[in-house]
């Protein structure tokens, strides 16, 4: 088995295990509203208090990939992941709701503690740390792999099949170093053992840093095609 074949495995391997322990949680994005930053930021009571969970990574699910990327407009903050846990605060445990989101004024993750009444009690940005995505994020994602002009015609035909996520960034890449938003975009055809493209993407510039990772890997031949 090659490289990029025993890596894609462990990756699809990932993503069945998080589909089952993710089954019926469901990402919202909310769209721009009116207001400075911080309310935006803020939000309502109800959805700072509400858990939430990273996409399970596979489209035709929460995420449609049928979208152009003009169409999604993501949030300057974006929240990932939201659990309940307790912190000694003043010498007290109490119940506490911790959230990890993207801030994407800043090009950081951001964790933030709040109260059982959603009243934010602490504010920490997280500089070089990865975090998960949201179904928005990876439909943008997905929607800027389709579109990008080097990879013209390899989604044309076919029932395709397409996994994202796992946060990319690499020092020496200088378009996923520091404050950069990459990830993978995977993309097969059929029963999903025929290659099409593994895309880097960074969400940041909405670009396609790279359109195919392992660029001496080449699609698959359809059988009967030549």
């Amino acid at each position: 088995m090659s490289r990029y074949s025993s890596w894609v495995s462990r990756q699809i391997v990932v993503l069945v295990m998080a589909s089952a322990a993710l089954a019926g949680c469901q990402t919202t994005a909310t769209k721009l509203a009116q207001g400075s930053p911080e309310d935006r930021e803020a939000g309502t009571n109800a959805d700072k208090l509400r858990p939430l969970s990273a996409s399970s990574g596979v489209g035709g699910r929460n995420v449609d990939t049928t979208l152009s990327s003009g169409s999604i407009l993501l949030p300057d903050y974006v929240p990932v992941r939201r659990y309940q846990d307790v912190f000694t605060l003043d010498g007290e445990n109490k119940r506490v709701l911790v959230e990890y989101a993207w801030d994407y004024r800043a090009g950081t993750a951001v964790e933030k503690v709040y109260d059982e009444s959603g009243l934010e009690l602490r504010r920490t940005q997280l500089p070089g740390t990865t975090i998960s995505f949201t179904d928005r994020e990876l439909e943008l994602a997905i929607a800027l792999t389709r579109e990008d002009p080097r990879l013209a015609g390899l989604f044309k035909q076919g029932d395709m099949n397409y996994y994202a996520g796992f946060a990319y960034r690499e020092p020496d890449d200088p378009g996923c170093g520091e404050g950069s938003r990459c990830l993978h975009v995977i993309v097969s055809e059929g029963d999903g053992q025929r290659h099409v493209a593994h895309s880097i993407v960074d969400l940041m510039t909405r670009r396609v840093i790279h359109p195919q990772l392992d660029p001496d890997r080449f699609p698959d031949l359809i059988p009967g095609k030549s």
